[in-house]
């Protein structure tokens, strides 16, 4: 009995597959022009494509010149436009190019779908005249992109707070930092905002509104140990950022030692973004497979989906000492029907100088048995060797660090996991 379901189900699914294989070959014979066109041309070039013909209702030119040069260039796949159906995020591979350099990998976002990009141009006319339609050039001086002008020396709180996550509880000292550190100016190192030029000020501003994944990258560069993908530039509405690898994903499988090597920078990274000398405690809000990357030289993990984070400012909470500043926040585990989901409250990761939520953010959605991804559970340290399951010691730190069953013993758990982490990894290189 238990056989006829999943029979049918195979015959379902092989069905299924030559139906998608015999669509793709439909599409391709009725593309065909096009599809030798794609490979001929570059639309990395065009204007239109990029979006330069938006700004500066776009996220800023420092790479425009390499774009128009033809120096970046689609990989393969990249080149097929019936593709972009499956691209939802919009993030493509391609080739840039310098004569001296040689040629190396770059991943090209757009920071958002289409449908969110042409909702951001309705958001600029509805604001401008009114109408979701309007000159989209024209409509941005008429915004409060428009307003901040050379008459506004800094780019305060409360203008912005709110804006999107970056911005969620901004200071008067991060607020510099993302103005000093703007990499779409060519006189970078100010932190007046005046000293932006009018388009370079509404870009950032729309950046900063949109999606403000590119000003975190420069805010908190690779150069200086940040965790994140090094931010290149940006064309239009095309932001082009440093290829870091793999997905971390394409290592569920991999061997258990490479398996603990990844989780224990996985919790370094949890430890590094809450707690660092500058005082900054940056919350990683969408924690999931898909937005880390391994690197395929050094095996370092990177965080490559920036967009949602909290940047929370401990010396401004020190001093202005809200309700409850100096008591340890716990974050709560709940049960959740979705993949990959959080419990969090913004207001509180911005009110509070002792914070576990990186810890729990990593152990519950990538570590611990109670990982989902893709239909898989068991998380990153599923199946661990046999005298570490008999020993029990990992599963029970997993568990507290994800369910604690004691006041604070998250902090604790991610403390002791961390250190344990590290003498498995210790172990394994002597062993080899």
């Amino acid at each position: 009995m238990l056989r006829i379901p999943s029979l049918k189900f195979g015959r379902v699914y092989r069905c299924g597959k030559f139906l998608f294989i015999v669509a793709l070959f439909v599409i391709l014979l009725m593309n065909t022009h096009n599809l030798f066109a794609s490979f001929q041309r570059n639309e990395l070039t065009d204007r239109r494509f990029i979006g330069l013909n938006k700004c500066p209702a776009c996220f800023g030119t420092s790479w425009c010149r390499k774009f128009m040069n033809g120096q970046v260039t689609f990989e393969m796949w990249g080149r097929l436009r019936f593709l972009d159906f499956f691209n939802v995020k919009n993030v493509y591979f391609a080739q840039y190019g310098e004569p001296r350099e040689g040629t190396r990998r770059v991943v090209l976002k757009r920071l958002g779908s289409n449908q969110e990009l042409a909702e951001i141009d309705q958001k600029i006319c509805k604001r401008a005249t009114g109408r979701p339609r309007c000159d989209l050039i024209q409509g941005m001086y008429k915004t409060e992109f428009a307003q901040l002008n050379g008459d506004v020396r800094l780019l305060t709180p409360e203008v912005v707070e709110g804006w999107s996550d970056l911005v969620h509880c901004p200071s008067q000292r991060l607020l510099d930092r993302v103005v000093r550190r703007y990499a779409e100016t060519k006189d970078s190192g100010s932190f007046l905002l005046k000293n932006l030029k009018d388009t370079e000020r509404m870009q950032l501003l729309m950046t900063l509104a949109f999606n403000p994944e590119p000003l975190v990258l420069q805010s908190f560069p690779s150069d200086e140990g940040w965790p994140f993908a090094k931010y290149l530039g940006a064309c239009g509405r095309m932001v082009a950022v440093n290829y870091v690898g793999e997905e971390l994903w394409s290592f569920y499988n991999a061997p258990w030692e490479k398996r603990v090597d990844l989780a224990k920078q996985l919790m370094d990274i949890a430890e590094q973004l809450t707690n660092n000398d500058f005082d900054f405690a940056l919350y990683l809000l969408d924690v999931s497979f898909d937005n880390f990357a391994v690197g395929p030289r050094d095996g370092k993990v990177i965080v490559v989906d920036a967009e949602n984070i909290i940047v929370a400012d401990k010396r401004l909470i020190k001093q202005s000492k809200p309700e409850n500043y100096d008591v340890w926040y716990e974050s709560r585990y709940e049960e959740c029907d979705k993949e990959a989901c959080l419990s969090f409250s913004k207001d509180i990761l911005c009110s509070r100088v002792t914070v576990d939520h990186n810890y729990y953010a990593i152990c519950q959605n990538l570590l611990s048995r109670f990982a989902t991804w893709r239909g898989t559970t068991g998380g990153l340290l599923h199946d661990p060797p046999a005298d570490l399951v008999k020993d029990g010691h990992l599963t029970a730190l997993l568990d507290e660090c994800t369910r604690p069953q004691k006041q604070y013993g998250r902090f604790q758990a991610a403390k002791e996991l961390r250190e344990y982490l590290t003498e498995l990894t210790q172990l394994s290189n002597v062993n080899r």
